[in-house]
């Protein structure tokens, strides 16, 4: 649901940047957004791949300036430049009719990304630290909530253990969870797009953010989910760290840690690091595309 998100943005901001453009093919069963391919569609359209490597702003130019009239989406593209205000995408993902209802401010809700995860799913994607969940508590001095995919797995055990007298709320569904993260006044954030997006598109005063696994620029410099002008955001300094479930990993999850409060210089920093690191593989998947563009794609 996350991704699915997070691809339709890229489409409406290449729309937004490009001019008249229909955007279809997309189906998102959460928000009623579909549409079929239609016949008439390119038997040859530019496939935008590149993972995050895709730039609207390009594929915007190369729309505005007649090169390209059909692309498909296969790419993801996590990079804050592509796009726009989270303001922009409110009406877009409407979800007035859903019975939901958030958290005020005395309470921080964390969002509990487990289940597959907890296995060796991927290596970027795992449980946030306890030491973090410790930290947000004691500097806010909120009530915690706990809510998302909790089970009978080690994570959930040691979080009824460790935060006894906390608020456990079961999951209630994909909708209605994104719904309560969105409408809760302060979200600390789960390694997680769906977490991610629903932090981002909501109206919350506060939201914390733990620079683990893909939200990490040190960890993933090819992706960009930190917003660091955005001032509602608090963002945690955390050691890169590849999840392989093992012994060693599930420890580390309980190991008792301070992480640094990383203010926007910082992140704009790590931004330009990563960037740094970046720049051969950007330049040679622009390039590459680039090429395909001159050559009508073949």
């Amino acid at each position: 649901m996350g991704n699915q998100m997070l691809q339709y943005m890229f489409a409406l901001s290449v729309r937004d940047r490009a001019g008249e453009l229909e955007i279809f093919g997309q189906d998102i069963p959460f928000w009623n957004i579909k549409a079929p391919v239609p016949a008439d569609f390119s038997s040859s359209p530019l496939i935008l791949r590149g993972h995050q490597y895709i730039d609207a702003t390009q594929v915007a130019h190369w729309i505005r300036a007649g090169k390209i009239r059909d692309c498909e989406l296969h790419g993801l593209g996590f990079q804050m430049s592509n796009y726009g205000h989270h303001e922009r995408y409110a009406a877009v993902f409407n979800a007035e009719t859903v019975d939901a209802t958030g958290y005020g401010p005395e309470y921080v809700v964390f969002n509990v990304r487990g289940a597959e995860i907890l296995d060796r799913k991927h290596r970027d994607y795992g449980p946030v630290p306890l030491s973090f969940i410790d930290q947000v508590i004691e500097t806010t001095g909120a009530k915690p909530v706990f809510m998302g995919q909790l089970g009978d797995d080690f994570y959930s055990r040691k979080l009824r253990e460790r935060y006894a007298g906390s608020i456990f709320q079961q999951s209630r569904g994909a909708l209605i969870d994104f719904e309560v993260l969105r409408r809760s006044h302060q979200i600390a954030v789960a390694v997680s797009t769906f977490s991610w997006v629903a932090a981002w598109l909501s109206k919350a005063q506060v939201i914390h953010v733990p620079l683990c696994g893909i939200l990490n620029p040190q960890q993933r410099p090819d992706i960009d989910l930190l917003p660091e002008n955005d001032e509602r955001y608090r963002f945690y300094d955390c050691i890169p760290h590849r999840w392989t479930a093992s012994a060693e990993d599930i420890e580390y999850l309980w190991a008792p840690r301070q992480h640094r409060q990383l203010d926007a210089a910082h992140i704009r920093q790590l931004k330009t690091a990563a960037r740094r690191k970046t720049a051969v593989a950007r330049m040679w998947r622009s390039l590459r595309t680039s090429a395909r563009v001159g050559l009508g794609f073949r």
